[in-house]
């Protein structure tokens, strides 16, 4: 066994779980299990009715979203791993255009979910409350802070991905950038290979061995 590229591979792996953007879709995919998980354990009555003031289209539109959203978070947690290995430009701009515009349509959606959910909380009967159980209850409250929570989530993963766009952008234009401010912080390395120039003219292919 090759112990020492074990390692290494190791410290890759932490690197990579380290980094803020990876932490912040963690969490986020995190949370939409959550969520999807406890309207469909307990947002349900025992006769398939909607929890939240009997309104099905409650229930069904917030396991919709959060089901959604917990795969393409973990498509883009397998893309942000394996950035490193993707050399076409074009490509990396799809896949941070694609995080960008997701993650800042399912912010919006999970804007509407969250007022949707806690209106038709506030609207439950209070003896419909009354007759469910405290998990059941629980369940419902926090799938609305949840709800809440993955506003801001999303919000930041597409602000990331957007600093992440421009970064791409001005370096295909050819303008200068220090990579410091996200390089770290988000899909990592630079928008695409970088090219040398000898002093007489002749170019220098990257790709090169």
């Amino acid at each position: 066994m090759d112990y020492a590229r074990s390692f290494a591979h190791s410290d890759s792996v932490i690197d990579f779980v380290q980094r803020p953007v990876v932490i912040i879709r963690g969490i986020t995919t995190f949370i939409m299990m959550l969520i999807f998980s406890c309207v469909l354990d307990k947002g349900y009555s025992s006769l398939d009715v909607c929890q939240y003031n009997k309104k099905q289209g409650a229930c069904n539109f917030t396991v919709g979203i959060a089901i959604i959203a917990f795969f393409m978070s973990i498509g883009f947690i397998v893309a942000t791993y394996f950035w490193e290995q993707i050399a076409n430009t074009v490509t990396r701009k799809y896949i941070v255009f694609t995080d960008m515009a997701f993650n800042a349509f399912w912010c919006f959606l999970f804007f509407i979910d969250f007022c949707y959910i806690t209106d038709m909380w506030r609207k439950t009967p209070d003896l419909d409350k009354a007759a469910m159980s405290s998990m059941t209850r629980s369940n419902l409250q926090f799938t609305i802070v949840c709800s809440l929570a993955c506003i801001f989530l999303l919000a930041a993963l597409a602000y990331l991905a957007y600093k992440q766009l421009n970064e791409i952008q001005n370096n295909a234009s050819g303008f200068e950038n220090s990579n410091a401010g996200f390089a770290g912080t988000g899909y990592g390395g630079q928008p695409f290979p970088p090219h040398t120039e000898s002093a007489g003219g002749n170019y220098q292919s990257p790709y090169a061995s």
